[in-house]
């Protein structure tokens, strides 16, 4: 019981800027494998809710959670085997994986309820000149001389992308830090774009706009196709 209160004590600090609009309770459950906590969140003035459980594996001491909606649910308030097949697994300890996986599933299942709040830096490493030169000249600029031209960053989900040239070509590489402490990272994905120079601002806005895009894409890639969201 000890890691699903944990756990959920973790969720409802991060969810505390949500809109009051959406609800909550709890339930405990207990199939004589798994116990704990079982959160109902829902909109009260619609059907629209979803149910998450979280407890200690039975196999090992890793986090289980299960996200689904209410025809995975049975009378005793326990996961049926369609939704245990959709558990994800943390290891003991990564709370902030867990709480943040689950975070996500709720916001992009109730996200009229969410406050946009929006923590990024941008930094442009040439001036505005040099930038619309390179872009021209990119087909004859090696990667090694232009590897970070700007760098857009979603601080707190720690992703950002940099405007470089590879191979002959301009675009955007994406990466994320590994933690919080932000000292290792992986390089993600690259992508050819021509970014709108007019001035910084368009820069920038443009460079936000394809870093949330791609982030989107991730969160959705990571989320268990079997839940109904």
């Amino acid at each position: 019981m000890e890691v699903s209160q944990t756990f959920f004590n973790k969720l409802e600090e991060k969810l505390k800027n949500v809109s009051e609009n959406l609800e909550g309770n709890y339930k405990t459950f207990n199939n004589f494998r798994e116990q704990g906590l079982m959160l109902t969140i829902y909109e009260p003035t619609t059907d629209n809710e979803l149910l998450i459980w979280a407890c200690e594996c039975r196999n090992s001491n890793d986090i289980m959670v299960i996200i689904a909606d209410k025809s995975c649910s049975n009378i005793n308030d326990m996961f049926n085997d369609v939704a245990w097949k959709s558990a994800k697994y943390f290891k003991c300890g990564e709370y902030d994986k867990a709480v943040n996986y689950t975070y996500n599933v709720i916001k992009k299942q109730f996200y009229k309820n969410f406050l946009e709040v929006y923590n990024s830096k941008f930094q442009m490493h040439k001036c505005l000149a040099d930038l619309q030169h390179i872009q021209t000249d990119a087909k004859d600029l090696d990667y090694e001389d232009y590897y970070d031209l700007a760098t857009f960053e979603d601080v707190d989900k720690l992703y950002f992308c940099d405007l470089i040239i590879l191979e002959g070509k301009i675009g955007l590489r994406y990466s994320k830090y590994d933690d919080q402490y932000k000292e290792e990272f992986d390089n993600l994905y690259f992508e050819e774009w021509e970014p709108d120079l007019t001035s910084s601002v368009t820069l920038m806005l443009g460079m936000q706009n394809k870093l949330k895009d791609f982030i989107e894409k991730e969160i959705d890639y990571n989320i268990d196709v079997g839940i109904d969201i």
